[in-house]
């Protein structure tokens, strides 16, 4: 199973919006096939594997770090490769999350008479964390991220914030979008930085990426590099209600998607959990949330980071910098939003932090027991 999830890790830049899943076939102790999803569309892992072992997987037993499917979607059931195949015994790692798969494909083999045996380990659902989210709560998994200096700084008095990090770092953040699938910033950092937000440098071309700006007053520019690669890459600007409506027939000519969103009633900005559970609605499993500092702190403010990474670059820019997440007011020591560090990570000259907030280490705990 260790050798699955090794597998599974060859899809995390390119399976977006799918899950990671790794597999392989087993024939008297030795290995005969491998595979593993690689892009949605594309054969699933346990097809994968399946053909590369051929007539050896009769008798054999699948390991795999996901329940099979069992239902038609861009590709036909798993379920029905393996029957075909002759394999006598299933492993998976967990099951799926989608309420209406959970269990469903175990049932259907064993019913066909194959041995079916599923781990239940946290570690395989930790791995394909973005995807069990939006399958438990209909929302992506928000994933915020930000390059600071050692006193919490993300930009300079003027708002530069080119480059806080080194090229090393800056690689990494290609990766991190191209496995979440959507990229979420606010209007304020387009207005200062211009961004592209598409990954690039990956050893392969991952899906496209979904580019997402919070623009509440509809102020990006139809010169910025977002609008001017919308008709290739999506772009969505989500804005007031009441925005100006020849503003965003002219956006929406050049291919950028307007969706009006409310506002909340305390502290101002768009709602959050609307925007999220619109993302969700459209199919999107994962959001990398870039910047800047208010647009993150806002997201903490609300509870709704799941993961969170600093890039910590050792330079100082002292308090006329702009703070990390400028936005976020609490209400004193006990009230502040609490994190558990996962990873430290030297990245160059650079150093990475990942944390998880509390409540979801909590929930895991809950959920796996």
């Amino acid at each position: 199973m260790q050798r699955a999830r090794e597998l599974a890790e060859h899809g995390r830049y390119t399976a977006a919006p799918n899950p990671l899943v790794g597999a392989l076939v087993v024939r008297d102790g030795t290995v005969v096939g491998e595979g593993w999803h690689a892009r949605a569309g594309g054969d699933h892992a346990e097809v994968a594997a399946l053909e590369s072992s051929g007539p050896a997987a009769r008798g054999a037993e699948l390991y795999v770090t996901l329940e099979p499917c069992n239902h038609h979607g861009r590709t036909p059931p798993c379920t029905d490769a393996i029957l075909r195949a002759g394999v006598k015994r299933v492993v998976a790692g967990h099951l799926d999350p989608n309420p209406k798969m959970r269990g469903h494909s175990v049932d259907l083999l064993r019913a066909a008479g194959v041995e079916v045996e599923v781990l239940d380990d946290e570690r395989f659902e930790k791995q394909n964390e973005h995807f069990a989210h939006r399958m438990r709560v209909g929302r992506p998994f928000v994933h915020v991220k930000l390059a600071t200096t050692l006193d919490g700084r993300i930009a300079d008095s003027t708002g530069d914030s080119k480059w806080v990090s080194g090229e090393e770092a800056r690689a990494r953040v290609h990766a991190l979008r191209a496995e979440a699938g959507a990229v979420l910033v606010g209007a304020a950092t387009v207005r200062a930085d211009n961004p592209l937000l598409t990954p690039r440098g990956l050893p392969e071309d991952p899906p496209l990426v979904t580019r997402i700006v919070l623009d509440p007053r509809l102020t990006l520019s139809t010169d910025s590099q977002l609008v001017r690669t919308a008709d290739s890459n999506p772009v969505i600007v989500f804005t007031k209600e009441d925005y100006e409506p020849g503003r965003a027939e002219e956006l929406r000519s050049l291919g950028v998607e307007v969706v009006p969103a409310p506002e909340v009633s305390v502290g101002g900005g768009l709602d959050l959990m609307f925007v999220l559970e619109e993302l969700g609605r459209r199919g999107i499993k994962a959001v990398l949330v870039e910047g800047g500092g208010a647009t993150a702190g806002r997201f903490a403010g609300r509870g709704l980071i799941d993961k969170l990474t600093l890039f910590y670059a050792p330079r100082l820019l002292g308090a006329e910098g702009a703070p990390l997440m400028g936005s976020l007011k609490v209400a004193g020591m006990d009230a502040t939003p609490r994190f558990r560090v996962e990873e430290v990570e030297k990245i160059g000259e650079d150093v990475a932090m990942t944390l998880y907030p509390l409540e979801f280490e909590e929930d895991l705990v809950h959920r796996t027991g």
